[in-house]
């Protein structure tokens, strides 16, 4: 079924002008853009960002004969959002994005995947793995037993999902859904950009989604997110054939290029890991058009615009 969304505001036209469209995917509304024709390509953002962040990249895929399609996960972007971490598992998640792909019958797609859009993507790939052509993966991971010290450290990660303080800095202060994006960036953003990223949590609680990706990263055995990880992980032996490439901003604090030397591991056929200075978690943002351009050339050189 087809939603009507909300109208975006006058002032995010000029700087994000494409149709947002909308699915029921397990009874969610699950917004996305969808342009162009030929190869689908899925951009999959991650915490706490929604389809904002690929700006850079709809125009060069569409030029060069893509179908960009770029998803907000439910309880982000102008999805749903919903106020319970019941309703936002990791398996939520991927059941949300395996509806996506089955409604709209994509087939020969290509995965990006950043952050949370990394195992999301593989894992909702993984359902669907004879229609999967191309895997790209930035700055994210699929595995268990590594973790960042970002992750680990109690000033500022640890504090900031606690049970009670994290509920202060998250949901009170917005410490990401307001700061997020907007407080890493290299290049520099404006001032309109950044309400773009954080507009769509403005309304209160509507940022229940932002703490509980936090609470899902699967640190040790036991956490939430290990089993739906592992499980990803131990498929992965079979994508080793699937064209794959690792783009990497060295300067990201959360996922460094050690974890992009744990994919090449996991994935010894992948390209790169090819590294982007100048640029920190959303390396997206801070380098969209670099990044564009090298993730054309990769799919031109492997599978194509063509099905």
């Amino acid at each position: 079924m087809n939603f009507e969304l909300r109208r975006k505001p006058e002032w995010l036209e000029s700087i994000f002008p494409w149709q947002q469209r909308a699915l029921t995917v397990n009874g969610r509304r699950m917004a996305y853009i969808d342009e162009g024709e030929g190869r689908p390509v899925l951009l999959l953002s991650g915490n706490p960002t929604w389809g904002f962040l690929y700006r850079d990249f709809i125009t060069p895929l569409v030029e060069s004969g893509y179908r960009a399609i770029a998803p907000d996960w439910v309880g982000a972007g102008y999805s749903d959002h919903p106020r319970e971490d019941a309703a936002l598992t990791f398996a939520h998640h991927i059941a949300d994005l395996v509806s996506l792909m089955d409604q709209l019958d994509l087939r020969g797609f290509v995965i990006v995947g950043q952050d949370w859009g990394g195992p999301q993507g593989v894992g909702a790939a993984l359902q669907r793995i004879e229609r999967l052509d191309a895997l790209v993966l930035m700055n994210t991971w699929l595995f268990t037993g590594t973790v960042s010290k970002f992750h680990a450290s109690p000033r500022p990660w640890t504090t900031w999902h606690a049970p009670l303080i994290g509920q202060f800095f998250m949901k009170r202060h917005k410490t990401l859904s307001h700061h997020g994006p907007s407080a890493t960036t290299v290049r520099g953003m404006s001032e309109e950009e950044a309400r773009a990223y954080h507009h769509v949590f403005d309304e209160k609680d509507s940022d229940h989604v932002v703490l509980t990706w936090p609470r899902t990263i699967p640190v040790r055995e036991g956490d939430r997110g290990w089993d739906d990880m592992k499980a990803i992980e131990n498929r992965l032996p079979e994508l080793v054939d699937i064209p794959t490439l690792l783009m990497w901003a060295p300067g990201d604090e959360v996922f460094s290029i050690e974890f992009a030397n744990r994919l090449k591991e996991l994935l010894p056929k992948a390209e790169g890991p090819v590294t982007f200075d100048r640029a920190r978690h959303f390396l997206q943002d801070d380098r969209g058009a670099d990044i564009a351009r090298a993730l054309v050339d990769f799919l031109n050189r492997t599978v194509g615009a063509k099905l």
